[in-house]
């Protein structure tokens, strides 16, 4: 097979969302972030990759790569990942070069599936599971163009109960850690009190103290809500095990377990139940299926976290998702938040599930159009800083947090 690398093109792009989003380290203002990535073979097919979730382009970093493709087989991904994203070299740049390794790989896979007339998870071993399901991502949100608002217990049961009759989700993932502990207690008891047949998750970024943290727990616990886990209730992994004395819930990490070095301290202090990869963080769609193996041996449970993706970003989760036996929870995404994209048909989600497409590549199809509007939406917005928050301009985020933003429900 000679097929080989004939151009590399990379664009910005800024998709907007519903309405601003709040966590605990800030605000996502109206729009996702993505940089894009359309790799062409000597024969003229495409293949596309995406990378986001920070609130800056990447562009620059990958068309520097991109020049060094140049010429090289769209097989080659190993030589092309040491030579050019290196693990070695990531240990210098943290998690920056494993991003920039899954748009890469992405595109290269979905080249591949195209030049051979085959799915991706074919390329990943094949599918075990058909359908992949999701769960329901849940932010308080700031108002914006008569959408959001959600900030009291109730506006969020009225945005779950939506997005339950329109997506039919069965879990239920509430992004913690803006105002005060007690506040998102009492949004997942009435979740759980309204919401029958559905599990829940709940993620403060780690902005929780270990008190705070048991007592929800515990509360939690007390009261019978149906947790499926707590997902980084405090930061730090020594912290995780320690809360597991004062907790039953299984404790879920994305932030401190983001390296294959880290699994072996996670299992040995007993500091997590469920690790949270994704293919962005873990090198890629192949990256990800090898965290499959690796917990699966060390008897660690495997999730799929979400930085926030556009319908290329999606497909590829789905596909490695699909090709990945260990994977034992529904994955997460923002994809309900979106407004738009930048594929010709958005990615459907029904009764909590997306259908794994079994056409070439990773099955979806670029619309120019929205990409030179969305291209243009990016110049005019231009990038935010994550760890901000417009309605607190002196505020900036702790660990553990201590300056909750006020509520009007909890005084």
């Amino acid at each position: 097979m000679s097929e080989i690398i004939r151009s590399v093109d990379v664009y910005t792009v800024a998709v907007p969302i519903e309405a601003p989003l709040r966590h605990s380290n800030g605000v996502h203002p109206g729009w996702f972030i993505i940089t894009l990535i359309k790799i062409t073979s000597s024969s003229g097919l495409e293949g596309w990759g995406e990378v986001g979730g920070g609130g800056f382009s990447v562009k620059n970093f990958l068309e520097s790569i991109g020049k060094n493709l140049i010429g090289e087989s769209i097989f080659n991904l190993q030589r092309i990942q040491w030579k050019y994203a290196s693990p070695i070299a990531a240990t210098y740049y943290n998690q920056l070069l494993p991003q920039i390794w899954f748009p890469i790989e992405t595109a290269l896979l979905d080249l591949q599936g195209k030049f051979m007339d085959i799915p991706v998870h074919s390329l990943l071993g094949g599918k075990v599971r058909d359908e992949v399901e999701v769960s329901a991502y849940i932010f308080p949100r700031y108002s914006k163009d008569d959408r959001g608002g959600e900030t009291s217990p109730e506006e969020i049961l009225k945005l779950a109960k939506r997005w339950k009759e329109k997506y039919g989700f069965r879990i239920y993932k509430l992004k913690a850690g803006v105002f005060k502990p007690i506040h998102d207690l009492d949004v997942l008891k009435l979740l759980n009190e309204e919401l029958p047949y559905t599990l829940f998750r709940v993620d403060p970024n780690g902005a929780w103290s270990i008190m705070e943290a048991a007592h929800v727990g515990r509360q939690l616990e007390r009261v019978g809500v149906r947790m499926e886990y707590l997902e980084d209730p405090v930061w730090e992994m020594g912290n995780m095990a320690r809360l597991r004395d004062y907790v039953k819930i299984p404790l879920a990490t994305n932030t401190c377990v983001t390296r294959f070095e880290d699994l072996i301290a996670a299992h040995s202090l007993r500091a997590v139940d469920i690790v949270l990869g994704d293919p962005h963080w873990w090198w890629g769609l192949r990256g990800y299926q090898q965290l499959g193996r690796v917990c699966g041996t060390l008897g660690l449970t495997l999730g799929m976290h979400s930085p926030g993706e556009l319908g290329i970003g999606l497909m590829a989760m789905v596909h490695a998702a699909s090709a990945t036996p260990q994977l034992a929870t529904a994955i997460d995404t923002h994809y309900m938040h979106l407004l738009d994209d930048v594929v010709k048909e958005r990615i459907v989600i029904t009764e909590g599930r997306i259908r794994v497409p079994d056409g070439p590549g990773i099955g979806v199809e670029i619309d120019y159009n929205k990409l030179e509007k969305y291209q243009e939406l990016y110049h005019e917005v231009k990038e935010y800083l994550y760890t901000s928050d417009p309605a607190r301009p002196e505020w900036y985020p702790m660990i553990p947090e201590r300056g909750y933003a006020s509520c009007p429900c909890h005084k």
